[in-house]
């Protein structure tokens, strides 16, 4: 019979997540690619915080003597600290990278690890930056193991003291164009700012975040017009919009956004900005009769402001800056915060409404960021 090699691999963790040093994430051996005599593992890791004593990144093994593979940041310096247990030794591997990581920055890590070809290897943003040998080809194998793989904390170590995220796991070693392909597209994520045009998809339905500017009936004097979903490829004349400040904010434009910060939308064609209001005196979506979403000519007020996230079904959010493709959910403000909310109900015309429902938790609520430009 022929038996064939099947490359496999896992995204264990994809938008990042931030940890402290107690907080683990566990996955089960049997979750993750079926592993023979080789893996890799890569990440993107920034740290907040250095300790006076060993911190885990990661760590498979049933106890702390079992450790194929582990990466520990190194005490007081955060050096990269690469290790695998063999039948010779049960830490084998590299002492430390020659520089420690730097807080508060953003980094791709590569490990990766053969027993064929007898050598562990890491790198730093896609550059190779150590590697280990193993001398005697014939007697001293890597030890692989079926314990589960821990992310942060670990059986006698604590975890880090930062952010985590697109972890993958592969059942193969990457080569180092491989671990370049990785880096490079993380680092193709681009970061939104104010000023940055965009579109919002909606993540259920596929469709963009538009108008067809059809008037609500709020009375003469009040002209605003209806906020839809329509279509699912990107309309340039309806659907981009502009990032701009909360109301009666100043900002600097070209400023990355940080979550959790309240801000706006303008858009783009018409240069209304992206508005909703009570529910008084009737003023409901046509179809479920719930809060409307407008755009709303002029110069604006605090009915423009809007909370943004990270979608997360917890009521845990992440921190730091919004970037293309993020999965978000947006939070009216002075109504107490509905989220931003479509679904597939369709108006006459064929449209899909959307209002505010709901504290952001649903599928209806989750929204991708598209920069434009």
């Amino acid at each position: 019979m022929i038996k064939f090699a099947v490359k496999e691999w896992a995204e264990l963790i994809s938008d990042p997540i931030s940890m402290k040093e107690q907080d683990q994430r566990v996955f089960r051996h049997a979750d993750l690619p079926t592993v023979k005599d080789k893996l890799s593992i890569t990440l993107r890791l920034k740290i907040h915080k250095h300790f006076p004593d060993w911190t885990t990144v990661f760590h498979k093994g049933t106890d702390s003597e079992i450790r194929t593979p582990i990466l520990q940041l190194t005490p007081n310096k955060s050096l990269l600290h690469p290790r695998f247990t063999g039948n010779w030794n049960i830490n084998a591997g590299i002492y430390s990278s020659d520089d420690g990581l730097s807080l508060d920055r953003w980094y791709h890590i590569s490990y990766t690890l053969s027993d064929p070809e007898k050598r562990l290897d890491i790198y730093l943003d896609g550059e190779w930056v150590g590697f280990y040998c193993i001398e005697k080809v014939k007697t001293q194998k890597v030890v692989f193991n079926d314990g589960p793989l821990y992310i942060g904390r670990t059986h006698s170590h604590r975890g880090f003291n930062g952010e985590i995220s697109n972890v993958r796991y592969f059942n193969w070693r990457l080569s180092p164009e491989e671990v370049m392909e990785d880096f490079f597209n993380e680092s193709q994520k681009k970061p939104i700012v104010y000023g940055s045009k965009i579109a919002l998809v909606h993540v259920s339905t596929g469709k963009y975040l538009s108008t067809k500017r059809i008037q609500y009936d709020l009375g003469p004097q009040n002209k605003q017009y209806m906020v839809i979903c329509s279509g699912k490829e990107i309309d340039l004349e309806n659907d981009v919009w502009t990032v701009i400040g909360a109301y009666d904010k100043s900002i600097n434009e070209g400023d990355p956004v940080s979550l959790n910060n309240i801000i706006g939308f303008k858009h783009q064609a018409t240069e209304c900005r992206l508005h909703s209001h009570d529910t008084n005196n009737g003023k409901v979506t046509p179809i479920s009769k719930q809060q409307q979403v407008t755009i709303c000519p002029g110069g604006g007020d605090d009915d423009d402001d809007w909370l943004i996230r990270r979608y997360n079904p917890t009521t845990s959010y992440d921190t730091g800056h919004l970037m293309n493709s993020d999965i978000i959910a947006l939070f009216h403000v002075r109504t107490n915060k509905p989220a931003l909310y479509s679904h597939a109900v369709l108006l006459g015309d064929g449209s899909q409404e959307v209002s505010c429902s709901g504290d952001g938790s649903e599928s209806s609520n989750k929204w991708r960021i598209e920069l434009i430009n």
